[in-house]
């Protein structure tokens, strides 16, 4: 689809993820701030400090292997590198590692709510025989690809798929779900339209609260109130 000017991609930058957590703007994590005060189990954010998690070991491994660091405190190599070359095992997986752009930011105003925003992908491949993808892999213990596809909603990956994707104006995203424990399978799930709706529909919804004439009741207060601090803002009139 020809790119015009009503109908423009923003930008893709190369930042280091401070770089980027610094940018002033609403991110996917935000919106699970809010949606877990939503739920009642609203926690202030922590710092990026202490023990390197999995996910995060796994995604370096896979996507900036350069930066991986071996020997971290509670984290196994070898598993780690399992589970990189289960994916690259994929031939389709592997085209789109070979020629995609991995972990590049971007900032974008959301139309519907006017909302300044920002987002982080795992990795973005343009040129594919079906158009303009974004990839996101996920560590899980899912038993099976119904068992991770059920996750998709569950987890709001629907919500991120849809939220990445209209920035975007991508034509397709996947959620690759990666086994951490055997046997280390691969899943791979072309989001469809209806789940795009759905996670269309929780990200809008969220991004509605922390607007200036939103009226929340006072459990929600705190959480935005951390949220419109990263950019600087308040919620007071």
């Amino acid at each position: 689809m020809p790119i015009t000017d009503s109908f423009r991609r923003p930008d893709l930058l190369r930042l280091t993820y401070d770089d980027y957590r610094a940018l002033p703007a609403i991110a996917n994590s935000d919106l699970s701030r809010l949606r877990d005060a939503l739920n009642g189990r609203y926690q202030k954010p922590t710092s990026m400090s202490g023990a390197l998690g999995l996910g995060t070991a796994f995604h370096t491994a896979l996507l900036e292997p350069e930066l991986y660091e071996p020997g971290l405190p509670g984290i196994n190599d070898t598993l780690i590198w399992w589970m990189v070359d289960g994916v690259k095992l994929d031939p389709d997986l592997l085209k789109l590692l070979e020629n995609g752009t991995p972990e590049p930011s971007c900032i974008f105003t959301e139309p519907t709510t006017n909302t300044v925003c920002k987002l982080r992908a795992d990795l973005i491949t343009a040129e594919t025989d079906k158009g303009y993808t974004i990839v996101d892999f996920k560590t899980t213990a899912a038993r099976d690809y119904n068992h991770f596809l059920s996750q998709c909603s569950g987890y709001d990956y629907d919500r991120q798929a849809a939220f990445y994707s209209d920035a975007l104006h991508a034509d397709r995203f996947l959620l690759v779900g990666v086994q951490k424990v055997e046997p280390f399978s691969i899943f791979t799930v072309e989001v469809p339209p209806y789940m795009l709706t759905e996670g269309r529909a929780k990200y809008q919804r969220l991004l509605k609260m922390i607007q200036p004439a939103a009226e929340l009741p006072s459990y929600l207060s705190e959480a935005v109130k951390d949220v419109m601090s990263s950019l600087g803002q308040t919620t007071e009139e």
